[in-house]
């Protein structure tokens, strides 16, 4: 499996791919003209819209008290959203879900902004009653400037 450490960055310009640096070079130095490659398109996380995320979480666990830590309710926001697995006891035979992963290697920065704004909705709308844009304003405002990495 390979993991973002092996990952390579690229830019495209005019229709194609070019090697943003030195290492993306070599790697296509490498390749023989004419040889075909598979490629797979992931959008970097945005390490600032993660941390509009802890932002939103500090928010809600301070103005609210119904979970301990923001770990907790991230857990519970996992679970809402639907961003959990399912599994079995092979014991009792009981279903029951298991939190997934919002880590840099698991959501590229497209899966992640929708599903931030799933969260920002749930939150916004079910917890603190407000509107969700109300909730994001005051985020920013905390965690810096709202530059998420939303375009393609």
């Amino acid at each position: 499996m390979s993991t973002d450490l092996d990952a390579r960055a690229f830019t495209k310009r005019k229709g194609a791919l070019w090697p943003s640096d030195p290492i993306a070079e070599e790697m296509i130095e490498k390749l023989k003209d004419g040889r075909e490659v598979l490629v797979t398109i992931r959008r970097a996380r945005n390490p600032q819209h993660h941390r509009l995320l802890w932002a939103m979480l500090r928010k809600v666990v301070d103005n609210t008290d119904q979970w301990d830590s923001e770990t907790v309710l991230l857990d519970e926001l996992k679970l809402a959203t639907g961003l959990a697995e399912v599994r079995v006891n092979i014991l009792t035979g009981k279903a029951y879900a298991v939190p997934g992963s919002i880590s840099f290697a698991s959501m590229d920065q497209t899966k992640f902004s929708a599903w931030f704004d799933q969260a920002v909705h749930l939150l916004a709308t079910r917890v603190l009653k407000c509107a969700p844009q109300e909730l994001i304003d005051e985020i920013t405002a905390m965690a810096g400037p709202r530059d998420m990495g939303r375009a393609a």
